[in-house]
């Protein structure tokens, strides 16, 4: 490591820093980084001369095929007796795996930890971000809206809590929190609580907010119904136009109320049957599907499990008809080969989704878990080292180290099976490391071990 004095503060950091930057310049990708974390180590809150340059270093260094921490690695750089160290060994994992979503999200724990607003601010616009340009996940984007609330940045808080709110539409409690965010947005913005007519006339915070609330459900409301409305005069006006149809559909979907959604499958119904354009009849099994995954919360909310289980098998039968149907529709489509595979698997028919799956692997996107069902459904076969070779050859891929653990856990319990118990133990014990509360790792641990001095 660079000779620099020891200790806190920027003038202790600077000369990290600089080292950093000639050594990134140079293409000394890994040294670089342990540079900037030595720099942000004395000086934590520096974002333009470290954790930036850092991110950008990282980048470069994924495109140039730099590989991810394994397992071990990242077994080292887990946790820490001190907020400081929880930082910089989340900010070190996040290095090797920029894009990961649950490693931006390990940093920005780390930095509430440690208490750092500014910062915290910074890497989870950067992890709002990649929620919009990838895969939105409900629970990040959850923790996400909080992260910005606890910061004071309603608006941000909002943006996340939507797009949450946009993954789970029948989610009552999001709905709720996205009226207690905005509302304190508008306050923020309008600096209510400190002057204004509505300050003066409204003395109690709680009343504001309600009297807030209760305007813009109205407003909602009445909004929407407009959008209807006037979605609906203009299809009328000219049904044959695929944008008219789709805004109709688009502003019925909106009420989130099954009699409009019933109205917006007559619409699509009627738009396919005179058009014999294929994308209305997609949109009328997505609204379907919509609804049986709404009745089946229900179900399960109710207690009702007996009726939770037979309603989510026809739902099952329902989803497997309707992407075989897709998937011939568009056979070149290899999500869809990806989506029908997954179903295949589900419904237990093991020969279909094998033949599926390996086609839907060579999707870039859904390689990884394409190969974890092809593994799986070897395994229901009883092919399982057909199986073990299928998850070998998805942990040869990128994967972030929080979508590894199936994996580690399917092929450990493969080798289980036939009889490879050294590499068995070794995988679980890994993951125990890892996370010990995951699925029954402890117990397979024990197991395996106990049945090694058995024989």
């Amino acid at each position: 490591m660079a000779e620099a004095p020891t200790g806190p503060g920027p003038e202790m950091a600077k000369p990290f820093f600089e080292r950093a930057s000639q050594t990134a310049d140079m293409g000394n990708w890994d040294y670089a980084i342990e540079l900037y974390l030595e720099g942000i180590r004395r000086d934590p809150d520096s974002v333009t001369q470290g954790h930036q340059p850092l991110r950008e270093v990282s980048l470069k260094r994924k495109i140039l095929g730099g590989k991810s921490a394994g397992l071990m690695e990242a077994l080292r750089h887990r946790g820490g007796k001190e907020p400081l160290d929880r930082l910089i060994n989340a900010e070190y994992l996040l290095a090797k795996d920029p894009g990961s979503p649950h490693l931006l999200l390990g940093m920005l724990k780390a930095c509430q930890d440690l208490a750092k607003p500014a910062l915290a601010n910074w890497i989870a616009r950067i992890l709002l971000e990649s929620q919009k340009q990838g895969k939105t996940r409900k629970a990040i984007l959850v923790q996400l809206a909080d992260a910005f609330e606890k910061i004071g940045e309603y608006s941000s808080a909002v943006e996340a809590c939507q797009l949450a709110a946009q993954l789970a539409p029948d989610d009552n409690s999001l709905r709720d929190k996205l009226k207690n965010l905005s509302a304190n947005e508008t306050i923020k913005r309008g600096r209510y609580d400190q002057e204004g007519d509505v300050s003066r006339a409204v003395k109690d915070m709680g009343q504001q907010k309600q009297l807030f609330d209760r305007d813009r459900m109205v407003k909602s409301d009445d909004y929407i119904q407009q959008q209807i409305a006037q979605t609906r005069q203009d299809y009328l006006a000219d049904p044959a136009v695929a944008g008219k149809v789709n805004a109709y559909v688009d502003a019925l979907l909106k009420t989130e109320e099954e009699g409009d959604e019933n109205e917006a499958v007559d619409v699509l119904a009627k738009a396919h049957a005179e058009s014999g354009a294929y994308q209305f009849r997609i949109r009328i099994g997505d609204i379907k599907i919509r609804q049986m995954t709404r009745r089946y919360r229900k179900l399960l909310a109710s207690g009702n499990k007996a009726a939770a289980l037979e309603h989510a098998k026809q739902q099952l039968q329902f989803e497997l008809e309707e992407y075989t149907e897709r998937a011939a529709s568009y056979p070149t489509d290899l999500a869809l080969k990806f989506e029908l595979g997954k179903r295949q698997y589900l419904a237990g028919k093991y020969d279909e989704a094998i033949g599926t799956l390996q086609q839907a692997q060579r999707d870039p996107r859904r390689h990884v878990s394409a190969l974890n069902y092809l593994g799986q459904a070897f395994a229901r076969k009883g092919w399982h080292q057909e199986a073990a070779e299928t998850y070998e050859r998805a942990l040869q891929a990128e994967i972030p180290e929080g979508g590894k653990k199936d994996i580690y856990y399917n092929l450990a319990d493969t080798y289980e099976k036939i009889g490879q118990l050294d590499k068995a133990e070794k995988l679980f014990s890994d993951l125990a490391q890892v996370d010990f509360n995951f699925r029954d790792v402890r117990n397979r641990v024990d197991a395996i071990r106990k049945k090694r001095t058995s024989q």
